[in-house]
């Protein structure tokens, strides 16, 4: 796949100069130069790959509002759902790649695709920068009230006993991942159900309409919190401190289900790197906060600071973690 080339249209040295001592932690002295500019002078796109409701789209509208708010940038958040990401990952490289358009996503389109797909419409190391981290997210295993089952063990009992009558609902190829993984490693039969986003497949939970479900935490806790469904257990390594009642796999019997999502902001290859400075800058600087920490905890994640290069080489190693597990839970690319 072809590396986009950069457009750039910032040719002054000046800015230049100011740019690199940007990188080595004088951000004062760029900002000046970019004044006169007045980046952004208009709305910035946040495109999310996933449908409105799920933890990923939660999160685009906290981050773009309280960025916004700190610093009177105006960022839209824009859901374009379908085919694993496929859908709003195309949209951004279409876009011009002018510092006016990103995207919100993570494990799915940056990891488990490259496992689950033998060819992608993108590269998500050629044709994405990476911006900022925004959250670590494990997925917690939901079961729908009409089964009358209290816990990850008592989900496994009755899925054994009753082997091929229940199905399972994902939405990504992240919870794929986790529902193979799941099947695979508690010896159980059960049939996916596709779905565009986990605001939809929960409410087929609620319905009796699917027996189970893996969703990343921030979607989850709404209806964890109005009591509709219960959480029976996380795939964290350690519980979370927004669900300190709820086991892990671990706890469950299944030691080596260990799983985390995650969610990062990218933008497309050939971003101007002024614009992209000041990207990293502005949503860099309330990710690292406390409020921003407090959100994330409320949402049942965790996070942890990390440079562009450290999430270039973690997305690198999601990709061959995710395909290692796949491999093992006997599932071939498409």
């Amino acid at each position: 796949m072809k590396t986009r080339t950069n457009r750039s249209r910032w040719p002054d040295q000046r800015r230049r100069a100011a740019l690199t001592a940007l990188a080595t932690g004088a951000a004062a002295a760029v900002r000046p130069a970019l004044a006169q500019d007045a980046y952004p002078s208009r709305p910035i796109r946040l495109v999310v790959p996933f449908a409105a409701g799920s933890g990923s789209d939660n999160m685009a509208r906290q981050l773009s509002q309280k960025v916004g708010e700190r610093s009177g940038w105006k960022v839209v958040v824009e859901n374009k759902p379908g085919a694993n990401a496929f859908i709003g990952l195309q949209e951004v490289l279409r876009a011009p790649p002018d510092g006016y358009v990103m995207t919100l996503t993570g494990g799915t389109s940056h990891g488990a695709n490259s496992a689950l797909f033998r060819k992608l419409p993108y590269d998500p190391i050629a044709d994405f920068l990476p911006v900022a981290m925004v959250t670590f997210a494990p997925l917690v295993l939901l079961a729908g009230p009409h089964l009358n089952v209290r816990s990850g063990v008592d989900l496994m009992v009755r899925l054994r006993a009753e082997p091929g009558r229940h199905t399972y609902a994902t939405s990504s190829a992240f919870q794929r991942l986790a529902g193979e993984v799941f099947k695979d490693m508690a010896g159980v039969q059960a049939t996916n159900a596709t779905y565009k986003g986990s605001a939809q497949s929960m409410t087929d939970l609620i319905g009796g309409h699917v027996s189970y479900t893996f969703v990343d935490t921030a979607a989850a806790m709404p209806q964890l919190k109005a009591g509709t469904l219960r959480a029976l257990a996380v795939t964290s390594a350690r519980r979370l401190p927004g669900l300190p009642d709820v086991p892990t796999m671990a706890e469950a019997g299944l030691p080596d289900m260990r799983l985390t999502n995650w969610v990062g902001l990218f933008a497309p290859r050939g971003t101007p790197e002024p614009a992209l400075a000041e990207m990293r800058r502005a949503f860099g600087q309330y990710i690292a906060s406390d409020e921003w920490r407090g959100v994330v905890v409320a949402n049942g994640g965790y996070w942890e600071p990390m440079t562009p290069a450290d999430i270039t080489r973690f997305v690198e190693n999601e990709i061959a973690r995710y395909t290692q597990a796949f491999r093992k839970a006997g599932i071939e690319p498409e």
